[in-house]
């Protein structure tokens, strides 16, 4: 019994300092998108806020090409937004389990590996929709999409992309 004691506070414990992780790691990430200069204007801009405005003026895209991004952005934010959901009731369904008196970790390891395989759809959809929005433009815009999709995946610059060895920073 104590050992079963033991090994949920051990798990509370992990999961309590993957989630402090991850709200850091995301309070860290919005404030470098927020402080991003643009080297247009050199104001602040977000580009994760009126994203297709931002879109369409870094990319210099065409009304064709911003319909085209709008409907690529819509697709993805349907398909994104069930997928979230999915992986919040797999969290929770977790902590109810680990919350009852004799966790089933059976159960568990279910519930972790099927979040796995969410959260591996999510990057999935993710690759699809750069890869989307990649199609529709000309070279140059290639160039400032990797640029700013690497920016907002990593602001460290420090992701390494199989494309990016033919979209290198200028």
């Amino acid at each position: 019994m104590q050992k079963n004691i033991k090994i949920l506070l051990g798990i509370i414990g992990l999961l309590v300092l993957l989630n402090l992780s991850i709200v850091g790691t995301i309070l860290y990430r919005k404030n470098e998108i927020t402080n991003y200069k643009s080297q247009n204007n050199n104001e602040k801009a977000s580009p994760t806020k009126h994203l297709g405005r931002y879109f369409k003026e870094a990319l210099n895209l065409s009304n064709q090409q911003q319909r085209a991004f709008q409907e690529i952005r819509q697709r993805y934010h349907q398909n994104s937004d069930i997928l979230l959901e999915k992986m919040d009731k797999n969290r929770n369904d977790i902590v109810t389990e680990l919350g009852k008196p004799a966790s089933d970790t059976l159960k568990l390891h279910q519930l972790s590996k099927n979040l796995g395989h969410l959260h591996t759809a999510l990057k999935n959809l993710t690759i699809q929709y750069y890869l989307d929005m990649k199609a529709i433009c000309h070279e140059d815009q290639k160039t400032k999409l990797f640029q700013t999709f690497k920016m907002m995946v990593n602001s460290n610059g420090d992701l390494t992309m199989p494309e990016e060895k033919h979209y290198k920073n200028n």
